[in-house]
Order: C-alpha cells, then sequence, then structure tokens
C-alpha cells in the first residue's frame, strides 16, 4: 500500500478498484455517451416525435420477445440451418486448441500492427460512445437514416452483450493465454476471471455489421466493408491470443442474429416536408 507524507496513494486506491471491479473503468467511460443519448432522448420527448421514442423504446422488450419465443415458428429449414451452425461450432471446439498454436507459430510485426487496429471496432469503451454520438448527431442535422442507423445498433449492441455476459458467467472458460485449456465449467464456483465464451469484442461488432450493411446496401462497397472488419475483429482475438476459434464464432453469431432480429423489429424514423413545415413519420421492417 503506497503511503506518501502519511496518506494513501489515490492512484493505487484507483488500481485497486478497478482490479476488484473490472467493469468500473468502462462503465465510467460510458458515463459521456449515456448522458448525451439522454439529453438526445429527453429533446425527443419533447418534440412531436415522442411517438416515435415510445415505439423504439417499447421495441426493445418486444425484440427480446421475438428472439426467445423465434423456435416455437421454425420451418424444417431453420433447425436445419440451426444444426449445421451447431455442428460448425463443435468443430471449432474440438479444433480450438491446434487453431490456437498455430495463430501462435504466425505472429508478425505486419499481424501485430493490424491486429492493434481492427480489434478498436470491438471496444465497449469506444463503439458505444460513437453509437449514441451517432443517433445524436443524426438527429441535429437532420438524417433519418443516421439516426436509425446509431439507434438500432445501439439497441442491438446493448441486447447482444446482455446475452454475452450471461453466457460468460454460465461457462466459466479460461482465455487460452492462461493455459488452462478449452474446456468450460474449469474450476469451482463462479468468477469473471474465467470469461472467455463468448467473445465480446466479436460478439459488438457483428451486432453492428448487419446494421450499417443494411442501411447503406445501395453502397456497394459499404457491406463489404462491414462484414470484412468484423471478420477481422473476430480473428484478432484469436491472433491476439485472447479468445478460443469457437468463442469468436459463438460472439459473432449473436452478435449478427442480434443485428438481424433489430432490423425487423425496429421503428424507422423518417423526415418529411409538411404543410407546417418538417414533419416526421415512422415504420417497421427492413
Amino acid at each position: 500500500m503506497p503511503i506518501t507524507d502519511n496518506r494513501i496513494d489515490p492512484h493505487w486506491v484507483k488500481e485497486q478498484e478497478t482490479a476488484r471491479y473490472p467493469g468500473l473503468q468502462i462503465h465510467r467511460r460510458f458515463i459521456p455517451a449515456l448522458l448525451f443519448l439522454l439529453l438526445l432522448c429527453s429533446s425527443l420527448f419533447a418534440s412531436p416525435e415522442v411517438e416515435y421514442m415510445e415505439a423504439y423504446l417499447l421495441s426493445w422488450p418486444e425484440t427480446v420477445e421475438n428472439t426467445i419465443t423465434a423456435p416455437l415458428s421454425w420451418e424444417k429449414s431453420n433447425w436445419l440451418a440451426a444444426g449445421g451452425l451447431l455442428l460448425i461450432g463443435g468443430g471449432l471446439y474440438l479444433a480450438d486448441e491446434e487453431l490456437c498454436e498455430l495463430a501462435r507459430r504466425n505472429q508478425s510485426g505486419m499481424g501485430d500492427d493490424l491486429s492493434t487496429v481492427v480489434r478498436q471496432f470491438g471496444e465497449y469503451k469506444q463503439v458505444i460512445p460513437v453509437l449514441a454520438l451517432t443517433a445524436g448527431m443524426g438527429y441535429i442535422l437532420g438524417s433519418p437514416k443516421t439516426v436509425d442507423t446509431g439507434l438500432m445498433s445501439l439497441k442491438s449492441a446493448v441486447l447482444a452483450s446482455a446475452a454475452t455476459q450471461g453466457l460468460k458467467l454460465a461457462t466459466q472458460r479460461y482465455r487460452p493465454e492462461e493455459n488452462r485449456g478449452n474446456s468450460f465449467w474449469n474450476g469451482s464456483g463462479i468468477t469473471r476471471k474465467r470469461d472467455s465464451f463468448p467473445s465480446g469484442h466479436s460478439m459488438l461488432v457483428w451486432s453492428i455489421a448487419p446494421i450499417v450493411a443494411d442501411q447503406y446496401r445501395e453502397t456497394r462497397w459499404v457491406p463489404v466493408l462491414a462484414y470484412s472488419l468484423a471478420s477481422l475483429t473476430s480473428l484478432s482475438r484469436v491472433y491476439d491470443d485472447k479468445h478460443w476459434s469457437s468463442d469468436v464464432f459463438a460472439g459473432a453469431l449473436i452478435g449478427y442474429l442480434a443485428g438481424k432480429l433489430t432490423l425487423a423489429s425496429t421503428p424507422r424514423f423518417s423526415l418529411h416536408p409538411g404543410i407546417n413545415g418538417v414533419s416526421f413519420s415512422y415504420s417497421f421492417g427492413e
């Protein structure tokens, strides 16, 4: 415990708090973005767009309900697709250690630089504020598509993050850098130190990619860029020895499904000329 002039070093206290509560530092970085989003919502609630905001907020639990009940209406093709994805995940689990060793043997300076760049697209502390700012700037500049992109991406990211954090606690898997093997429930009790499955970076970037790709699909290179960045970000987690390949696959799947379900169940904001100036409307669906 460092002591300076008979006082405990405040920097040491902050480090201890972060060590005990790893999410504390990240949550503090969310505060500016959340405050900005709160101001945005307040301005919307104070204007005629209140109906849209109510529909948007109500769409959150509706999306969760649709996700949970979706298998009840699945057809044969849906079950076959789910089975195929399960087989892929199982295959990756069996190959986790071999793929991990392959990544370790193929480290390079160029690979390090690329990984440093692309993993930023999966960082909560950077992505979440950007999404909130995107929605806010879209509203200020009168760009409905930008508002939609920001709010849908934020919704998809938060819902996918909730599922991911729950699975991390439930599966209790060590990261490959710990050299404790790739098994689940490895150890007694429940701890946040065993948080490898699924990959949060992979989940986050894949929860946004399908929304950006759909919103700007008329520009051919945007979907290609969105999915390329998502793929590279996911691969960087294996390259950096932070996640097993099956972690990355599961995170990508959770994020992608969250994005597609958000697209199908979130109202779209629109502005158009009216008799007394600019008016608005909203609609559902892709």
